[in-house]
């Protein structure tokens, strides 16, 4: 006999987790599904910002590893860096496969369904009925929310406009002895000039560093090589236990739209992350909480859910994603341009990507109003010049 749902989830990352929680408290039947065998390894830097725990309604203190209160944006060949500190956590590390599982175990307390080493094969339309074809056989729900990561397997199945760029990153988990491991504590680290369009970060967990590097080109072959580089920066590449791995992540959204039918798309599975810096968790969380509350305020009517799902990302989140798209281009697209605001204002500059990290600021913030990102680009004693002038 199949299986009958009223939404199903496909992954179980954040956004997937997050939304069948939050479905599942408001009393909608949802099941989850995840190819592999829980909780389970994810490749990622594991580095929650402020932001991304202000956005989890749900405790996850129990899988923080260590909370880094002071960041490091350093300048290779150049010997400066710069350092903010604020009182809350600018960045808790973790890993991945425990803070998932953490999510994905609140939603299946709530009443949430998890079918656990079951793969997605295919999607078709009855109705109103979703079929989901599955390693387990049959599936029916009214909903599929899409949350299975970068190549997600439903969007194309779904036949979804892409328009996404993938840029590769690699990342080594490097065991160390703990008193070299003690030299990176209670830090998050990023090295920008490592290579011309990307940068580099270390940071520290409970028993090993998570040293990464990513390019923001799509076609980048000096990762390997870069990489090496950076553990010889920092004093690394003789640590003998170093783990290797390598993912791709969407620095611009699909085209849209994200709903297709009764099948919408969540997470890294839309191209929702951080243009700026990569990082994913933070809009995996608010997209996979929006596209539930839109199921529910549109009581699982395929155009009321559609409306509300569309409206919710163009007044929230899609206006944030362009304006981080703008910074981005600053850093990455015009290297030159990027060493000499960091070298002229480079406090005023990390300060700034602190808060938004920290999720006291927005990109909007900063692109919205030209005197700010101004403030931010102009030396100290122009801008007093152009004071006087006025």
């Amino acid at each position: 006999m199949s299986l009958t749902y009223d939404v199903i989830v496909v992954g179980s990352g954040p956004a997937g987790s997050i939304a069948a929680w939050r479905l599942a408290r408001a009393g909608v039947q949802v099941a989850v599904l995840e190819k592999a065998a829980l909780p389970r390894y994810k490749t990622c830097g594991g580095g929650i910002v402020g932001r991304a725990i202000q956005a989890v309604p749900i405790d996850v203190r129990s899988v923080i590893e260590q909370d880094c209160h002071t960041a490091q944006l350093h300048l290779s060949s150049t010997g400066v860096f710069f350092t903010t500190h604020r009182p809350s956590p600018i960045v808790s590390m973790t890993m991945r496969d425990q803070f998932d599982y953490a999510l994905l175990s609140s939603a299946q307390a709530g009443g949430a369904v998890v079918h656990q080493r079951c793969s997605f094969e295919d999607v078709s339309y009855h109705g109103d009925c979703v079929r989901v074809s599955t390693s387990m056989g049959e599936m029916k729900a009214r909903f599929v929310l899409a949350a299975d990561g970068a190549l997600s397997r439903v969007a194309r199945k779904v036949g979804m406009a892409d328009g996404r760029i993938l840029v590769p990153a690699l990342e080594y988990e490097v065991t160390m002895p703990q008193d070299r491991l003690d030299r990176f504590h209670g830090v998050a680290r990023f090295d920008f000039g490592i290579l011309p369009h990307g940068y580099a970060w270390a940071f520290p967990k409970r028993q090993h560093l998570s040293i990464g590097i990513l390019s923001m080109v799509e076609r980048e072959g000096e990762l390997k090589r870069t990489i090496l580089t950076y553990l010889d920066l920092l004093g690394c590449r003789d640590v003998a236990q170093i783990e290797h791995h390598g993912f791709v992540i969407p620095i611009r959204p699909r085209t849209g739209p994200f709903m297709k039918h009764r099948v919408l798309l969540v997470g890294d599975a839309a191209g929702f992350a951080d243009p700026v810096t990569g990082e994913g968790i933070s809009f995996a969380l608010r997209s996979g909480q929006s596209a539930a509350q839109s199921l529910i305020e549109g009581n699982l009517d395929e155009q009321a859910v559609h409306a509300k799902y569309t409206r919710s990302l163009a007044e929230s989140l899609m206006p944030e994603l362009r304006a981080g798209r703008l910074f981005a281009r600053l850093l990455y697209d015009f290297p030159r341009l990027r060493s000499w605001a960091f070298l002229r204002q480079g406090q005023r500059l990390c300060e700034a990507v602190t808060d938004v990290m920290a999720g006291t600021r927005t990109y909007r913030d900063l692109t919205l109003k030209p005197q700010t990102l101004i403030s931010l680009l102009t030396p100290p004693w122009i801008r007093k010049a152009g004071d006087r002038s006025a």
